[in-house]
C-alpha cells in the first residue's frame, strides 16, 4: 500500500504519496546557505562551479556576437530577482536575458546567464554582494535550456534521527528500483508563500480579482511579520496606496510593488495590475497550476499502486536522446507493443510521460488518461481555459513530462547526526523531491527552509 504523506504542504501542492515505504530519517536542510549548493551541469557534462566546491570553471569557447555568457554565482537570490537586477544594472530588457533554468533561492547556486546587447567590458565583477560574475565570454547566441543537462547538488541534512540512519540505504535502493517521482517540488509553488499555483488557477478561471487578492492579501504563517501586516491591511481596508507606503524598502524587487502601484491609481483594474508583473512571473503562475495538476495525477497513479517507471497499455512514452533527456518524439503504447516499449525504458532509451495540460492536449484511451481526466473533473477545469483571452500571452498549448527520473548518487557521507550527499538530477527535476522521500518530514515548511 503506497505511503500517504502527513504533511499539509505536500497535500497543498499535490504531492500526496511517497513512492518509497521506508521510514524517513527526519532532519533539516538549509539552516545555512552553504548547506544547499546547486551547480549547473552543461550538456557536455562540464559542471558550472560555485566557489564553495572549488571545481574548475568549464571551458566555454566564445564566438563573436551580440550576446555575452556570464558564469554567475548567487547566494540566496531567486532567478526572477536575478533577472530584474541584471536588467536594471545593464539597462537591458527582460527579453535580452536568458538562462537555462530556475535555481533554488535559499541556496548557493551557479549557472550560465546570457545577456544581449552589452559587451564584455560592460559586465561588472558582481551585481551586488550576493551575485558574483566568475567568468564572461562573448557569444553569437543565447544560452538556453538545451545547453544544460541538469544540476549537481551538494546538500547537508542536519539533525537526522540516529535510530533511522540505516533507512538511507533502504530509501536509495527503492528509488533505484522504482524510480524517483518527477513531482514539481516545493520551490515551484513557494515555501514561505506556497501559492503560485493558486494564483495561476485564478488566472486560468478568469478570476483576476481573486488572483490579485491571493498575491497581495493572503497571509501565510512562514512570512516575515512586517509583510503579513501589510497583507492584513490590504485584506481589511483595500487601501493599496497605504500598503505601498508600508511595504519595506528592502522588498524593492517583490512583484507586489508593481501591482500595488497600478491599483493605487486604479483600484479595480485587476487585469492591468497583473500585466505589470514580469512576463516570466506571470507565465510561472500559469505553469505552476499546470504543475499542480500534474502532481495530482502522478500522486493518483502512485496511490493506485501503478508503476511510474514502466509503461502500461494506453500510456505515452517519450524517446530519450543520447544524453538520456526526453525528445519530442512520443509513442502511444498499445497492448501488443508494451513489452518491447518497456525494453526501451529499461535500456534508458524511452520513458513514460504524463500530460502538462493545455488547450491543445489530447487524451488517448488508457489508465493514465483516465487519471488525468478525473483530476480535471475534480478541479472543474475545461482545457479551453488555458487559452487566456484577457492576457493571451499566458495561453499554454500543453506538453509532456516524464513520470519518473533516475537518481545519480555521487557520494554519501554520514557523520553523527549529519548526512552529506552529492547527487545529480536531469534538468527540470527537484532535489527536494528526493529529500522529501528521504526525510519524510511532517513539516517541510519548517524543515526545508
Amino acid at each position: 500500500m503506497p505511503l500517504l504523506s502527513e504533511a499539509w504542504l505536500d497535500r497543498y501542492v499535490g504531492m500526496n504519496y511517497y513512492v518509497t515505504d521506508c521510514e524517513g530519517i527526519g532532519g533539516r536542510i538549509k539552516e545555512r546557505l552553504e548547506d544547499f549548493i546547486v551547480e549547473e551541469v552543461l550538456i557536455d557534462g562540464q559542471v558550472v562551479p560555485t566557489s564553495v566546491t572549488g571545481k574548475p570553471l568549464p571551458k566555454i569557447v566564445g564566438k563573436p556576437g551580440p550576446w555575452v555568457w556570464m558564469i554567475i554565482e548567487k547566494r540566496g537570490i531567486d532567478a526572477i530577482t536575478l533577472s530584474l537586477i541584471i536588467s536594471r544594472k545593464l539597462g537591458v530588457g527582460s527579453r535580452d536575458i536568458s538562462f537555462g533554468g530556475l535555481k533554488d533561492a535559499v541556496a548557493i547556486t551557479s549557472q550560465v546567464v546570457s545577456v544581449r546587447g552589452v559587451s564584455i567590458n560592460e559586465v561588472p565583477s558582481n551585481f551586488g554582494r550576493d551575485i558574483k560574475v566568475l567568468s564572461v565570454v562573448s557569444m553569437d547566441r543565447a544560452f538556453t535550456t538545451g545547453d544544460i543537462w541538469g544540476n549537481e547538488f551538494t546538500i547537508r541534512v542536519k539533525n537526522i534521527d540516529p535510530s533511522r540512519k540505516d533507512n538511507i540505504n533502504c530509501m536509495i535502493n527503492q528509488l533505484m528500483e522504482r524510480g524517483l517521482p518527477t513531482y514539481y517540488g516545493y520551490q515551484r509553488f513557494g515555501l514561505k508563500r506556497p501559492n503560485s499555483h493558486v494564483i495561476g488557477k485564478h488566472i486560468i478561471f478568469g478570476e483576476f480579482e481573486d488572483a490579485v487578492n491571493e498575491l497581495l492579501a493572503h497571509t501565510y504563517p512562514m512570512e516575515p511579520p512586517r509583510i503579513r501586516e501589510v497583507r492584513e491591511l490590504i485584506a481589511r481596508t483595500g487601501d493599496y496606496s497605504k500598503a505601498l507606503e508600508l511595504m519595506p524598502k528592502s522588498y524593492r524587487y517583490y512583484p507586489e510593488r508593481a501591482v500595488l502601484r497600478q491599483l493605487a491609481s486604479n483600484p479595480r483594474d485587476f487585469v492591468n495590475a497583473l500585466r505589470k508583473l514580469p512576463r516570466e512571473l506571470l507565465n510561472l503562475y500559469v505553469e505552476s497550476y499546470q504543475s499542480y495538476l500534474f502532481n495530482l495525477a502522478l500522486s493518483e497513479r502512485i496511490g493506485r499502486g501503478l508503476p511510474i517507471n514502466r509503461a502500461l497499455p494506453g500510456d505515452i512514452v517519450a524517446l530519450l536522446d543520447e544524453h538520456g533527456l526526453p525528445t519530442k518524439h512520443v509513442i502511444h503504447v498499445n497492448e501488443t507493443m508494451v513489452d518491447k516499449v518497456n525494453e526501451l525504458v529499461i535500456k534508458g532509451r524511452a520513458i513514460p510521460v504524463g500530460h502538462l495540460v493545455g488547450y491543445n492536449t489530447k487524451f488517448p484511451p488508457g489508465i493514465q488518461s483516465d487519471i488525468e481526466l478525473n483530476v480535471l473533473r475534480r478541479e472543474g477545469v475545461d482545457l479551453l481555459m488555458f487559452m487566456v483571452k484577457s492576457i493571451p500571452r499566458l495561453s499554454v498549448r500543453g506538453g509532456y513530462r516524464p513520470l519518473f527520473t533516475k537518481l545519480v548518487i555521487i557520494g554519501i557521507n554520514l557523520v553523527n547526526y549529519e548526512l552529506n550527499i552529492v547527487f545529480r538530477l536531469p534538468r527540470g527535476n527537484y532535489a527536494t523531491v528526493f529529500l522529501r522521500e528521504l526525510m519524510k518530514s511532517k513539516h517541510p515548511e519548517i524543515d526545508f527552509t
